[in-house]
């Protein structure tokens, strides 16, 4: 008898969740009760089953008469228990069959309650079977905002803002130290990609900060800061000659071709084209004219007697010599062949990877024939205290 009623209990909890899936696996929706012939019964926490009744309706009404019809069996098991105890001095056999009796219907009660409370702890709502239809989940807003950069006050790209294609000298009032966040969209269809950099003074130079194209809400650290923006199409394939740099300043010379005698050193287009954006130490370089090899003192273009002693003799007479590389003020001046963002900067220790200390972009406002500059010695990012120690180049649709 025991085995019955574990086997009863067992094949209920079964057969229970066999509906269940089938609950959520078909539409509840799209399943309605075919004409009664007799009326279903229902308890009176349960509901009622109709023509209109759903798969829902169904397995509640299954899952309330199997509840009490288990607790039922028990009940009746136990009180026909007790009447085999109550004749069993009369009847011997009469007391292991109400022992397994009692025993059976014990472990159907244990069974049937740990159903229960099995549901009702995972999802109170699943002991109601509550399945109501999904709501249909919207489609993604479509993107209204037009291609460009956008300024914004908010820190989460919101709110009403202008759309900017082309670099801003001056913000203005109305922006200049209160841009929290700046959203870039992008044009892939005809291959459009902007690119941002914000300075905190105007006329593109001071703190600054990269706005890389990848990201479509970049906050402003660590504060509102801004006063101008460079803004630029990236050109993917640049057709230039590269840039030029020389340790000596320009004096008027057509093509800055004099300037060569007393070193230079060519980053050529391919160089700036294979590295996407060129970035370099400036300590790293030297002037060794067109060639990558910075460290052969055979290919350097400066004078022998204005290259960098680097071992004396006991005598204090240089017996050895390098390049001079293009850190601290060797540079005077540099030639953009091209169309070529060059930007000097200064990145400090602490810095993060796109925010700077100080950076200055060329070429400036003051450059009529945006060639760069005939002489930087005396520009701002040489009036902070610190000399640039790193060169940037992004090749650019537009300088």
């Amino acid at each position: 008898m025991k085995k019955i009623y574990i086997k009863f209990s067992v094949f209920f909890f079964i057969g229970f969740f066999v509906c269940l899936i089938i609950s959520i696996f078909l539409p509840a929706n799209k399943i309605s009760a075919a004409t009664l012939e007799v009326p279903y019964p229902s308890l009176q926490k349960g509901t009622f089953v109709t023509t209109q009744s759903d798969l829902a309706q169904y397995l509640k009404d299954v899952f309330d008469i199997g509840i009490f019809a288990g607790f039922f069996a028990v009940f009746l098991s136990l009180i026909w228990a007790g009447v085999l105890w109550f004749l069993s001095p009369a009847i011997p056999e009469a007391l292991g069959k109400a022992r397994d009796r009692i025993s059976g219907a014990i472990s159907g009660l244990l069974i049937l309650t740990l159903l229960y409370l099995i549901i009702t702890t995972i999802n109170p709502w699943l002991s109601i079977f509550n399945l109501n239809k999904l709501e249909k989940i919207p489609p993604p807003e479509p993107n209204t905002k037009s291609p460009g950069v956008s300024f914004y006050k908010s820190q989460n790209c919101s709110g009403v803002t202008d759309t900017n294609l082309t670099s801003v000298p001056d913000l203005g009032s109305d922006l200049t130290n209160k841009i929290n966040s700046v959203g870039i969209v992008q044009n892939p269809d005809q291959k459009i990609y902007y690119f941002a950099i914000l300075y905190d003074n105007d006329n593109y130079w001071g703190k600054c900060q990269y706005i890389h194209p990848d990201a479509h809400c970049t906050p402003i650290t660590p504060s509102p800061f801004a006063a101008s923006a460079s803004i630029y199409q990236y050109d993917f394939n640049p057709d230039g000659d590269g840039v030029y740099i020389y340790r000596e300043s320009f004096n008027g010379v057509s093509g800055k071709e004099e300037n060569k005698k007393q070193g230079f050193l060519k980053i050529s287009n391919s160089q700036i084209k294979n590295l996407k954006i060129a970035v370099a130490p400036l300590s790293g370089l030297k002037f060794t004219g067109n060639s990558t090899n910075y460290n052969n003192l055979n290919d350097c273009t400066v004078p022998e007697s204005e290259q960098t002693c680097i071992k004396y003799n006991e005598n204090m007479q240089c017996i050895e010599k390098e390049c001079p590389n293009l850190s601290g003020e060797n540079i005077s001046s540099i030639k953009i062949a091209g169309n070529y963002l060059v930007l000097f900067v200064y990145f400090s220790p602490s810095d993060k990877i796109y925010e700077w200390s100080y950076c200055q972009a060329y070429p400036t406002l003051t450059d009529i024939n945006k060639d760069g500059p005939q002489q930087i010695k005396w520009d701002a990012i040489r009036n902070r205290g610190q000399n640039p120690n790193f060169i940037i180049i992004i090749p650019v649709a537009k300088k």
